[in-house]
């Protein structure tokens, strides 16, 4: 499995095993991976919604931007693939847990309310859409975690939930 997290959560987890934990957050180093084989990615990103806590995608709107398939094809995949069933989400559901669908907007610091209700959706992200869509590409499955917050609240800095989860992936129950 290939860990992917935002440089700003710090030092939450550590390589192990067969578990790798990126130091770098790119579509780049997604593409790399794939080509090392790896084929489960975990990607993390920080969220707004209505709600403080952790959000599971099932499903993505990218109406906005650019995006990892523009441009010449990669060719860990298709030119036009199909990314119907590419995210994975785990058995694991507790109180502050959820699942759901995310937008991607330009910034999430300058998001709104208004977006989340518009667009009917769980969460708005500006960073991992990209990643899991460059994975999905290459023929990996990907699970993709928010860490939600209110807009006017701050952070969940609590990762045991994130520690748990990962931990249960590589019992074989998480998927």
């Amino acid at each position: 499995m290939y860990i992917s997290i935002p440089s700003n959560w710090g030092e939450i987890l550590s390589s192990q095993n067969d578990v790798f934990v990126s130091e770098e957050y790119s579509v780049s180093s997604i593409r790399t991976a794939l080509k090392d084989n790896h084929r489960i990615f975990l990607i993390c990103a920080d969220a707004v919604s209505d709600f403080d806590g952790w959000l599971f995608v099932k499903d993505h709107l990218a109406l906005f931007g650019s995006g990892s398939l523009v441009g010449p094809n990669d060719p860990a995949g298709p030119r036009f693939p199909n990314l119907r069933g590419m995210y994975i989400v785990p058995n694991i559901m507790e109180e502050s847990v959820r699942s759901g669908i995310v937008l991607r907007v330009a910034d999430i610091r300058l998001s709104t309310e208004a977006e989340l209700k518009a667009f009917s959706c769980d969460a708005l992200v500006s960073q991992g859409i990209d990643q899991a869509i460059a994975a999905a590409h290459g023929g990996a499955k990907v699970i993709f975690l928010l860490n939600c917050k209110k807009i006017d609240s701050k952070s969940n800095k609590d990762f045991s939930f994130l520690n748990r989860l990962i931990q249960e992936i590589e019992g074989g129950d998480g998927s």
